[in-house]
C-alpha cells in the first residue's frame, strides 16, 4: 500500500489518498495524526505542503504515525513549504501554523533507520524562486 497524506484534491496516482477535508475527494477521510492504517501496513508514503499546517507538537505527531504505518524498508518522502518568511508563509495560507526549519524537522526524526532533511532553494517555472525543506525517510 502507497499513501498520500494531506493529499488535497492532487493525490497521486498509484496512492491511497488521505485529507481531513471530506469534500476533496480523498479516499480516505482521516486526520494525519491518527492515520486509520495497521501498524507496518504501508510500503511508501507521500506529504507534500502539509507539515507547516501542525505546530512542532504536531508535526512530532505526524512523525512517529508516518513511522508506525511504514513496513519495515518502507520510504516516506515530505516535501514542507517554508517560504522566505514567517510572516510570507501565514499570509500565503491562514491555515499554515509554524515556519520550521531543517533543524527542528531533523530532531523529530530519530526513529527512522534513515533521515535526509535538505532545505531546498530553486526556481519554480521562470523566475518563481521557492523555499522547501525535502524530507526522505526509511523504516
Amino acid at each position: 500500500m502507497k499513501i498520500d497524506i494531506g493529499c488535497g484534491k492532487n493525490k497521486r496516482d498509484g496512492f491511497v489518498g488521505v485529507d481531513n477535508d471530506p469534500n476533496c475527494g480523498a479516499d480516505v477521510v482521516a486526520s494525519a495524526l491518527d492515520l486509520p492504517f495497521e501498524d507496518d501496513s504501508a510500503e511508501e508514503v507521500h506529504s507534500s505542503h502539509l507539515v507547516e499546517h501542525f505546530t512542532p507538537e504536531e508535526a512530532k505527531i505526524f512523525f512517529d504515525e508516518i513511522y508506525r504505518v511504514l513496513k519495515i524498508g518502507g520510504t516516506a518522502d515530505i516535501k514542507i513549504d517554508r517560504d522566505w518568511s514567517k510572516k510570507k508563509l501565514f499570509k500565503k495560507d491562514s491555515t499554515h501554523k509554524y515556519r520550521f526549519s531543517s533543524k527542528e524537522i531533523k530532531l523529530m526524526l530519530r526513529k527512522f533507520s534513515e533521515a535526509k532533511v535538505e532545505n531546498k532553494i530553486y526556481f519554480f517555472k521562470i523566475y518563481q524562486l521557492r523555499n522547501k525543506i525535502f524530507v526522505w525517510l526509511k523504516k
